[in-house]
Parts: C-alpha cells; sequence; structure tokens
C-alpha cells in the first residue's frame, strides 16, 4: 500500500447548472490515442513482451523468426501471429532475407513514442 500524500484538490469555479470549468486540457487528440492505444494493446500480452524483450536484447543485430521458435513454447504459426502483431503496431520491424523474416526494433520504434508521451 502507498503512504504517499491524496492529491490536492484545488477548488474550481462553477457554472450556472452545476457544471465545472476543466481544470486541463488533454494533449493527446484522438488519432494519436488511437495509435498509442494499438501499441499498447501489442504489448498487452506476455509473450509479445518477452518476444520484444529478445528482441532488445539481440539488438542491433536482426533475429530470425527460426531463431525466436525455440525460446518460446508455442508453435512456430503462434509465433507469425504474435510478431504479426507487433509489426503491425509499428513495435517491431521486419525484413524479408530469402525464404526467412528477419526481426528487429528499429530505431523510430513506437515504443520510444509511447516512453516519451509516459514521461
Amino acid at each position: 500500500m502507498s503512504t504517499a500524500a491524496p492529491p490536492l484538490l484545488s477548488p474550481r469555479a462553477r457554472k450556472v447548472g452545476g457544471r465545472c470549468e476543466p481544470a486541463v486540457i488533454p494533449d493527446l487528440g484522438s488519432e494519436a490515442a488511437v495509435e498509442l492505444a494499438q501499441v499498447v494493446k501489442a504489448l498487452a500480452d506476455p509473450s509479445r513482451l518477452r518476444i520484444v524483450d529478445a528482441l532488445r536484447k539481440a539488438a542491433p543485430e536482426a533475429v530470425c523468426q527460426c531463431e525466436l521458435v525455440p525460446l518460446f513454447e508455442m508453435s512456430q504459426p503462434a509465433l507469425a501471429k504474435h510478431l504479426k502483431v507487433l509489426v503491425s503496431a509499428g513495435v517491431v520491424a521486419a525484413e524479408r532475407r530469402g525464404t526467412w523474416v528477419h526481426y528487429f526494433i528499429p530505431t523510430q520504434s513506437r515504443i520510444e513514442e509511447l516512453t516519451a508521451w509516459l514521461s
């Protein structure tokens, strides 16, 4: 349990009819919120977090999908589905080399955008 003091509640001016003036206006627009939500949803799965962690540790090297399969207790099609979600969210990038696809964390990852917004 947290022992931090409760947040400050300053008095707000009320309008006729009992409505308050907004204390803050969000910086995040509706389109940006949808894009960030896609990143958060992609990272909200424990398997995907572990995949991103493996790719993060391998950076700046790209990792072949065949190298990822033995690291996780899932089938190749299940891993491919997770990777597809991460790629479509912009968290991970992919590059086809011959018959294999290699995955990596791009330099301008959506994770950095999410981290900047959270801080």
